[in-house]
């Protein structure tokens, strides 16, 4: 009987451990643009704040977040992509932000950009 208890353990275990290897990312953009007094640097510098702060207040983390600009196109606008390691940790970090120290941080972002577009993606990747 204990044999049959720990093969379960272990299968289980390798069937939860092999659904994370292959779950989805998830992966929000903004759409966004520069305040006219305010540089690209200062949104860099206030997301690697935000950055930071969201993986430290977010079990497990693994946030990743990048400022991306036109290279061809509008250059007036630039997009935030965080990417997530699951929907789980996503929801974990909307509700970490929507406490008082979270709402600061979006305060800072108002400070130095307008959003105009915001959406949520499942990433998955191609075998």
């Amino acid at each position: 009987m204990k044999k049959l208890l720990t093969a379960t353990f272990v299968a289980l275990v390798t069937l939860c451990l092999s659904g994370i290897a292959t779950a989805d990312s998830i992966a929000e953009t903004w759409t966004c643009e520069v305040n006219d007094d305010k540089k690209i640097e200062d949104v860099q510098a206030i997301n690697s704040k935000w950055l930071k702060w969201v993986n430290d207040h977010v079990e497990g983390g693994g946030i990743k977040s990048s400022v991306g600009e036109s290279v061809v196109g509008n250059s007036e606008k630039f997009i935030f992509v965080d990417t997530y390691p699951d929907l789980t940790t996503w929801a974990a970090a909307k509700e970490a932000l929507d406490s008082a120290a979270g709402e600061e941080l979006d305060e800072l972002f108002e400070d130095v950009s307008e959003c105009s577009e915001n959406r949520l993606w499942r990433i998955e990747d191609t075998k």
